[in-house]
């Protein structure tokens, strides 16, 4: 598609618009403009309504992410300057800024009224979502960002220009964020199906923060913007839990969470022979295609196997009942990198136990019994490995001392033996990788 205009000389210029071609209209269906509008009423005074200057920015960002100091060369190159009528030198960053402003104060009620919007246009139903928060780092010096009051006080729930910007500040180590990085937490509630993930709502909490607030949270957004007349919501582990079981069961609502296997060891250790094991329906679209080949391969064919147990969870703030399914989940490739991680640990505690040993026999210092103890629960730690082995501190006899030789310097006159045994034969313990509950 392109736009072509004529000045007043006889030479014809033309644009084209390349992806805009699906991103204008798409976004005049959705009524971006007019709903963010309704809720940012401009000035009367200014030149250019908020819902049109946003609603540029926000083809911006779906055609080609850039700087709020480079959206007007990039309107001018794409041709948005024509399909949204606003001459890009008046794309000026400060004009952008003062727009985004504005919506800030009613953020949560636009994006509300977009859901809405597109739930009833495009038939996307809002009854099952999935919600991931994740987080944003930061980099520089934000000495003005502060702590804010959470979104829910008692029956009040804080949104729009009632709730401050989320804190910027230090959030615990993760994998790809170190210790004291700088970062909020984003969340994101998707309706996914066989084309992938749709954004539909989102909401921002501060970096200190963990999941059990961002999903707390988020529904109560949701319920008191969205409205839904029916609600499943998946999350993952660290979303879950007992109290958010309640306030989905509270309203109606169901729920479907990873759980951390801590929350279900004891459950599970209480049903092993009455679990029925049955092998799932369910492959990946890898394995689905190794199925498929004519040709023997040697690629191995893998599988899920699950076990539904009723369960009532009981939250013990509000006294509630949550009656619930547990499937227990075993995967045969989860098994083989389990089976290696667990072999990597139980190398590493062999290595630390038989430093030990080397030097209680030695006697160095913090070799007492006390202290060996300490040494052992900090080198088992949480470890799932260190239940493959048991240890002890034996006083030597008068004979088996005075057969030692004098000690090193620094040392002192070992008084017990450190002896440690492994039992590897809890390595084929096969027990389930995962859970889900519902």
């Amino acid at each position: 598609m392109s736009f072509t205009w004529y000045g007043n000389q006889a030479e014809a210029e033309g644009c084209n618009l390349g992806p805009l071609a699906v991103i204008f209209p798409l976004l005049e269906r959705m009524k971006i403009a007019e709903i963010i509008n309704q809720h940012c009423p401009a000035d009367p005074q200014a030149e250019f309504d908020h819902g049109r200057v946003l609603s540029l920015l926000m083809a911006a960002r779906l055609y080609s992410p850039v700087a709020l100091r480079n959206v007007a060369a990039w309107a001018e190159q794409s041709g948005a300057d024509l399909l949204w009528g606003i001459p890009a030198e008046k794309l000026t960053d400060d004009r952008l800024a003062r727009s985004l402003s504005v919506f800030f104060l009613q953020r949560h009620s636009v994006a509300a009224h977009v859901a809405l919007r597109v739930s009833r246009e495009f038939g996307v139903p809002l009854s099952e979502v999935h919600y991931d928060p994740t987080h944003i780092l930061f980099h520089g010096v934000y000495e003005d960002s502060q702590s804010r009051p959470g979104v829910v006080d008692g029956e009040q729930v804080r949104s729009d220009d009632q709730l401050l910007p989320a804190h910027i500040t230090k959030g615990r180590a993760m994998d790809d964020a170190p210790d004291g990085a700088k970062m909020i937490h984003g969340g994101l509630c998707t309706y996914v199906d066989q084309f992938g993930p749709l954004p539909l709502f989102g909401h921002t909490v501060d970096g200190n923060q963990n999941g059990h607030t961002a999903v707390a949270e988020q529904f109560a957004l949701m319920h008191q913007h969205l409205k839904p007349a029916e609600l499943t919501m998946i999350s993952d582990r660290g979303t879950f839990s007992v109290g958010h079981l309640a306030r989905l069961w509270a309203e109606g609502f169901y729920a479907v969470c990873s759980v951390p296997w801590d929350e279900v060891r004891e459950l599970f250790d209480q049903e092993p022979k009455r679990l029925t094991w049955k092998k799932a329906s369910y492959l990946s679209i890898e394995q689905q295609r190794r199925r498929k080949r004519k040709k023997k391969n040697d690629l191995p064919l893998e599988h899920y196997e699950l076990a539904v147990t009723e369960h009532t969870w009981k939250d013990e703030e509000s006294k509630q009942l949550i009656p619930s399914r547990v499937i227990f989940v075993f995967s045969t490739a989860d098994q083989k990198v389990v089976r290696e991680q667990r072999q990597k640990q139980i190398k590493k505690l062999q290595e630390g136990l038989t430093k030990l040993q080397e030097s209680v026999a030695q006697g160095n210092r913090s070799t007492d019994p006390q202290s060996v103890s300490r040494r052992v629960n900090k080198l088992f730690g949480k470890k799932q490995a260190a239940r493959y082995f048991t240890w002890e501190m034996t006083p030597l006899s008068s004979k088996e001392e005075s057969r030692r030789v004098r000690p090193k310097p620094g040392c002192k006159r070992p008084t017990h033996r450190f002896t440690f045994v492994g039992r590897p034969e809890f390595l084929e313990t096969e027990l389930p990788l995962g859970s889900q509950i519902r």
